[in-house]
């Protein structure tokens, strides 16, 4: 007879999940050294040509309550309906950023306003790692059954970010790119 908690969906997706993150975070050292010309202070415009729409939310969570019906999703609070939300960059048509030596201020175009500290912090429930991995600002964020890594990556002499959002829950997960041109 098959060992019952080995072939249950959620625990094999839990240790999997669990031996991704240990990987992921065992392989990848950030560095705290701003690299060598890396500014992101400014206005950024989103170039939607070059990036990729927002995710649609309400079409996320039909799709999640269908998975939640059929057994296939058990924790209504790692969805990625709430991605929007957590996640502001997925949907920002603008940015204003702040930059200094130890951390960054975004504002976003609905309001929202978020700050990055370069290292290991804690901000309502998430775990957050920032810091620099070949020349890319990475931000790996981590709360219960939820991963997010977003990448800011600077091209064109400075001129445009591309920023790319990889989001994994235990519902339906995102992964897009999101590119924008540095304001006047």
């Amino acid at each position: 007879m098959r060992s019952a908690p080995f072939f249950n969906t959620r625990v094999k997706r839990s240790l999997t999940v669990a031996f991704v993150l240990a990987l992921v975070t065992g392989c990848e050292s950030l560095s705290l050294a701003i690299p060598v010309g890396f500014d992101l202070t400014g206005e950024w415009l989103l170039d939607a040509n070059a990036s990729d729409s927002a995710p649609d939310t309400r079409a996320i969570r039909r799709a999640e309550d269908m998975d939640i019906a059929r057994g296939k999703q058990k924790n209504v609070n790692a969805s990625a309906a709430f991605v929007v939300q957590d996640f502001p960059v997925v949907a920002a048509e603008r940015l204003v950023i702040e930059q200094n030596d130890d951390s960054l201020g975004i504002r976003y175009s609905n309001g929202t306003y978020r700050d990055v500290t370069w290292g290991r912090t804690q901000r309502n429930f998430w775990q957050i790692e920032a810091g620099w991995s070949n020349g890319v600002l990475v931000i790996l964020s981590r709360r219960d059954d939820i991963t997010g890594r977003e990448e800011m990556k600077l091209e064109a002499a400075g001129s445009r970010l591309r920023v790319t959002v990889d989001v994994k829950t235990e519902g339906r997960d995102v992964r897009l790119q999101r590119v924008y041109v540095r304001g006047s």
